[in-house]
């Protein structure tokens, strides 16, 4: 199959021809209406005709989204990394803050719940956890990472395209925010309820 270039310039990079959204940073494509060349903007920088969203057969998102087993996931074994340091001027954990080894966060509209070790990356083509957000095109390929410090959960967004929240407030990017417990993170436009679990001893995560 052909390929094309994402538009934006910040990307630049090669996507299927019969591509809606680049698969590196998650931008909708569009098209001009004349010349049917990709750009950004309301108008082709070519013949000045109006753009608009870039149409195609593309698989229609299932209302629920099936979470795939231990043995289908088979995910590899992710790089030992050093978690940022908590800002020093963060707030001590709330009750109940920190209350397990693992982090849970449930889209129950999606039908996913993902239950995530200190570290662990949340992307659409990164981190242990991407058969399941793949399917989703507004979350990006490196969308944002769980994180564990001094006894408190965090999330921090790593520079994603439409963003990350916590109770409504968007994330700066690279900046650790403190979760709790049925606090609600939106990644991109799928919202989660944060809760914590304790892993029984050779317990394996979702």
């Amino acid at each position: 199959m052909s390929g094309i270039k994402c538009p934006i310039k910040t990307c630049g990079q090669d996507i299927d021809a019969d591509s809606l959204y680049c698969d590196q940073c998650g931008a909708q494509l569009l098209v001009c209406t004349v010349c049917g060349r990709l750009g950004t903007g309301k108008r082709c920088i070519f013949d000045g005709k109006e753009m608009a969203v870039k149409s195609g057969s593309a698989p229609a998102a299932s209302s629920t989204v099936s979470i795939p087993t231990t043995a289908s996931l088979n995910p590899m074994p992710a790089p030992t990394a050093t978690a940022p340091a908590a800002p020093a001027t963060m707030a001590a954990p709330a009750s109940g803050a920190a209350a397990g080894t693992k982090i849970k966060l449930t889209a129950q509209s999606q039908g996913i719940a993902i239950e995530a070790n200190a570290g662990d990356i949340l992307g659409r083509t990164k981190g242990n956890f991407a058969s399941i957000l793949g399917r989703l095109p507004q979350v990006s390929g490196s969308h944002c990472q769980v994180l564990l410090s001094g006894g408190a959960w965090s999330i921090m967004d790593l520079g994603s395209t439409n963003g990350t929240f916590y109770n409504g407030a968007k994330l700066s990017p690279n900046s650790p925010v403190q979760v709790q417990n049925n606090g609600k993170v939106k990644i991109a436009d799928i919202e989660f309820i944060v809760s914590f679990e304790t892993a029984a001893a050779g317990t394996q995560r979702i």
